[in-house]
């Protein structure tokens, strides 16, 4: 897929928006589309002319969650996949009833910060992460557990440990 215009861009834009990424059938072309238009500003030196402005809360019939949902169609729009796609639409609670959406890719807050204008009870990490207290909902990258070992590391000085001896 490519585009070659504004025109196309605005309506790659608009379907975009239309997608329903809860639906895990739309995940394949929003991923294309999203490149598309990626390569398309690329080439264009194309920036946004204006950040998203998030709501600090969603409408009263919307998740306590919905109001962040541009943020996590965008990044499943850039590729980023849900790591958690086992639960319904990506989301999941932890026993203390935080919500929690994690991507299996690093979350890149640059860009985000570029989308996005987020409000003050939404904080955005250098690290991705985003934390909206209130709602006590949480985005981010779910870091790939590390090897539990009961080894300790080299001493210092220590034959093979490349520290000098002291």
């Amino acid at each position: 897929m490519t585009i070659q215009n504004e025109e196309e861009y605005r309506l790659g834009m608009r379907r975009l928006d239309a997608l329903d990424s809860a639906n895990p059938a739309n995940l394949t072309e929003m991923e294309a589309l999203g490149h598309a238009l990626e390569a398309y500003e690329d080439r264009q030196g194309h920036a946004l002319s204006a950040r998203i402005q998030l709501a600090a809360q969603g409408a009263e019939h919307d998740s306590r969650a919905g109001h962040l949902r541009p943020v996590i169609d965008f990044l499943l729009a850039k590729g980023n996949c849900p790591s958690h796609g086992w639960h319904k639409d990506g989301f999941w609670f932890d026993q203390g009833g935080e919500l929690h959406y994690t991507f299996t890719d690093p979350i890149d807050a640059a860009e985000l910060r570029a989308h996005f204008a987020f409000p003050p009870s939404i904080t955005l990490g250098d690290d991705g992460t985003i934390k909206d207290g209130p709602n006590r909902f949480g985005i981010y990258y779910d870091r790939p557990a590390e090897p539990f070992s009961f080894e300790l590391p080299p001493k210092t000085g220590a034959p093979g440990s490349g520290q000098p001896e002291r």
